[in-house]
Order: structure tokens, then sequence, then C-alpha cells
């Protein structure tokens, strides 16, 4: 029997979704799950802990390339809030925004954008429906339509194939407003989200396309488009600074913010990321929802959209007050009309 092992190739296709990137792969190729590449991470990674658990043979059909966030072509900026009182108040060493606010559901959910580059859509609708509960007093408790802004913003992004982090959304929420959402395959919300979660490790995903925009709610939902709205009061940008980010979030509720995505990140399971090795692939946007140390490292503890099997169940713990990966340089918010 002839051995084809050695003769296969590693292949990258470049069919990308504004956030993913489908591709096949052995653990003797040139992609981020090869031995050599897994060695390297496990010698410098010392703040956190990569999943090993890759079996040589295994083909890789899709992987996220998390390339989510663009530049957006828009001259649009949002005021800045200064946050003046962050260095006369004072800062808890630990905050957990779930902790703070128990009775809102919505903190505590882990979304799954599926096969589609969304990211930059879901963790805005994420933090906007975090705040809307919050500052509704527990009242408005509701997971906002990421198809809605994803597919009804023109210029806050391309649908699946990425969008922009800034502040768009978050003014599209204060000037149009956005319907209700809920889980792939739910009744609960005049939009639920349209793709099937892709469960990690993501073996078998496939691309998707980005929906069209429409002004109505599903069938079988009670209730019309318009009046289902929730709207936002005012929309803006935090400072690139440690306190001010962490008063805000204390004080309001989660932020949105994002990161440039480098290969090493894929293999993460546990601890405090900090990038080690490999190549940037793209950016990638998320929600900060608190902060704290582990082992005496400092970190954002971040709620991903990669479903509650990746990572730490789908929350990731980054390196805090360096602008580690730019994850400090563009933070966004806003408050809801309630």
């Amino acid at each position: 029997m002839v051995n084809l092992w050695p003769i296969l190739v590693v292949a990258l296709s470049t069919l990308t979704a504004g956030g993913l990137a489908f591709f096949t792969d052995e653990r003797h190729g040139d992609a981020p799950f090869n031995d050599q590449f897994l060695s390297q991470v496990l010698e410098h990674a010392k703040t956190w802990t990569p999943d090993t658990s890759f079996q040589a043979g295994i083909y890789f059909r899709t992987f996220r390339n998390l390339d989510g966030i663009y530049q957006s072509p828009l001259d649009f900026t949002l005021p800045t809030k200064r946050h003046q009182e962050a260095y006369d108040v004072e800062i808890p060493k630990q905050f957990d925004a779930r902790e703070k606010w128990p009775n809102c559901k919505s903190i505590r959910v882990i979304r799954n954008q599926g096969t589609c580059g969304s990211c930059w859509a879901v963790a805005a609708v994420s933090v906007m429906s975090d705040r809307l509960c919050i500052h509704s007093g527990g009242k408005l408790d509701v997971d906002l339509a990421a198809e809605d802004l994803m597919a009804c913003c023109k210029d806050c992004g391309n649908g699946c194939n990425g969008g922009y982090l800034d502040g768009t959304s978050f003014q599209y929420w204060v000037d149009a407003g956005l319907v209700s959402g809920a889980p792939y395959n739910s009744t609960d919300g005049c939009k639920p989200y349209p793709f099937k979660p892709c469960e990690y490790p993501f073996n078998d995903c496939h691309k998707e396309e980005s929906p069209q925009c429409s002004h109505h709610c599903i069938q079988g939902y009670d209730g019309r488009y318009k009046k289902d709205k929730f709207y936002g009061s005012v929309a803006y940008n935090i400072p690139n600074d440690e306190r001010k980010i962490q008063l805000e979030i204390m004080t309001n509720g989660p932020v949105e913010a994002g990161f440039s995505v480098y290969e090493d990140l894929f293999l993460y399971r546990s601890g405090v990321y900090k990038h080690v090795t490999g190549k940037q692939v793209g950016k990638h946007a998320i929600r900060i929802i608190g902060w704290g140390k582990d082992r005496g490292v400092p970190y954002w503890l971040i709620a991903n959209s990669y479903g509650s099997e990746w990572g730490e169940h789908g929350y990731l713990k980054m390196l805090r007050g360096s602008n580690h990966l730019g994850i400090e340089e563009k933070v966004i918010a806003g408050l809801p009309k309630v």
C-alpha cells in the first residue's frame, strides 16, 4: 500500500467571508495546526494554555480567519466620553458585569456568529442588549437583532463580509433603532439570527452569504417590525485609557472593542492570552464585560462570539493595560432610550 501522507498538500483557499477562511490541513503542513507551530506556542506561551488536542491526519476544513473588521471609507467619528473622574474614584481589582447585574440574562449569553464575518454586528448588538437591560432596571431584557444591523445599515459594514469599528453601528441604533432578535431557529424575536451555529473545532461548517435587508418580522412572531424597534439615546467612544474603560464598564455596562488577530489565537484554550508567534490574519470585534488578574497577570474579560465550546466556555482573557494588539485603542458604547 502506498503511503500518501507525505505527498498530501496543505491547501489554504482564498475563500474568505470577511471573518472566515476555509482550508484543509494536516499537522505537517505550514498552517497553524502543524506540530512545529504548536511546539513554538507551547515554548513561548507563559500566561495561557493552548489546545493540544489536534490529532495528526485530521483535516480542518473550516476555521476562522477572524478578518471581520475593516477600515471604514467614511469620515465618521463619534464624540469621546472623557471620564475625567476616572482618577478620583476607586476601581476594583476585579469586576464582572454578570455579577453586578445578575438579572440581565443577555450579559451571560455567548453568541455564535456561525460561518459569517459578522463579529462587528454581533459584538455591537450584544453591548446594546446588555445596556438596554441595565438602564431599564431589568425591565427590557431583550436580545437585539444582529441581522437587522448587518443587513440594513449599509454604512456600518458589508454583512458577512466584515464591518467597521468606527461607531456607525451605535449611531444607527440611535437614528434608526433595532428590532428584537433571538438565537438561530427560534421564534422568540422579530429577527432571529439567520445562520446555524458553527461549533468548535469548526470541522463541519460552510460559508454563509450576507442577508438581505427586510423590514418585516419572521412569520409566527407576534409583533410588527416598526413597533418592535428599540433605540439608543447617545453613542460615543471611550479614550484609550485603562481606568476610563474600566469606569465606563462598571458604571454603564459592557463595551465593544476590537483587536488584531494572529494565528496563535486559533489555539487558545485558557489563561491570559498574549500573542507569541504566527502571522497576522485580520481583526476581530468582541464585547468586554469585566477585568481581573490571573496568576498576577492583568486581563480583560471578553465574551467572544464563537460559541461556548471555544476558549474558556466562550470567553477569552486578554492582556490588559498595555493596549495589547490594539484592544484598548478603539472602545465604543452608547446608552439606550428607556
